[in-house]
């Protein structure tokens, strides 16, 4: 893997100038000749990737480059069909996720934030929704309450309690969408284009909600075209497919 060290001076932010997957460091995240294709048609193509507990990673490239299939892959939603993925150290593939123990814990250390948080919300109220995660983790109804509690002060919703999800406006449905996963206190937040269809202040305040995540050590693997979050936030650059990106900052190529 090819690396470049940026220094980048920023009112906002000093990135990081890490090099991509160090070998010096152990990698939580590691695929290794991944493949997978949707119906015979090749999509993520001999996929070498490495990132380290507390990397935040911006993965950019073309619609259709396989940015969202890399991210289901992370989270075990689509597997090697050649090649390996491993988290922590344990192979995830569609055998290891049968077991329901490894299963639960990879998705409880793993989260997805959808681009359409409208895929993600199912509940009838916005605490349950928040709830049923830990439920599916099999914590009390005591530690689910004070999770529910917890999150939402933290995304300042505790307003939309009662709410049905349906009735709330974009930018309120991703704070629910981004609670949903906070729930579960993962190590690992994948997020899809997550500032897709919000307004500027929505915009602006989820900015600095993925700043204070990386402060506190969370893995961000995040897919998005945005130029602006990728610049605040990205530690280093994965070019998915043919993203020509920026040669002079910390980055590495797949899937071309």
């Amino acid at each position: 893997m090819q690396s470049e060290r940026h220094d980048r001076h920023d009112t906002h932010a000093r990135h990081d100038s890490r090099t991509p997957g160090s070998p010096s460091s152990p990698a939580l995240i590691e695929l290794d000749d991944f493949c997978f294709a949707w119906d015979e048609v090749p999509t993520l193509r001999h996929v070498n990737l490495r990132i380290c507990a507390g990397d935040a990673v911006v993965l950019m490239g073309d619609n259709g480059s396989g940015k969202s299939t890399l991210l289901r892959a992370l989270c075990g939603l689509v597997f090697a069909q050649r090649g390996s993925y491993r988290f922590d150290g344990q192979e995830v593939s569609e055998r290891t996720m049968r077991n329901q123990a490894f299963s639960k814990q990879l998705h409880q250390r793993v989260g997805f934030v959808f681009q359409d948080s409208d895929a993600q919300l199912f509940c009838a109220r916005v605490a349950d929704e928040i709830a049923f995660g830990p439920r599916q983790m099999g914590l009390s109804e005591t530690e689910v309450a004070r999770r529910v509690d917890d999150t939402l002060a933290l995304l300042d919703i505790t307003a939309l309690r009662d709410r049905a999800p349906y009735a709330l406006s974009g930018g309120e449905k991703k704070r629910v969408a981004l609670a949903c996963v906070l729930s579960m206190n993962p190590d690992v937040l994948c997020l899809d284009e997550p500032l897709a269809g919000l307004d500027r202040r929505t915009r602006t305040w989820l900015l600095g909600f993925l700043h204070q995540l990386k402060a506190v050590g969370k893995t961000l693997v995040i897919a998005t075209h945005d130029q602006s979050l990728a610049d605040e936030v990205a530690d280093y650059f994965v070019y998915v497919g043919d993203a020509q990106g920026y040669p002079d900052r910390p980055h590495v190529r797949i899937n071309a």
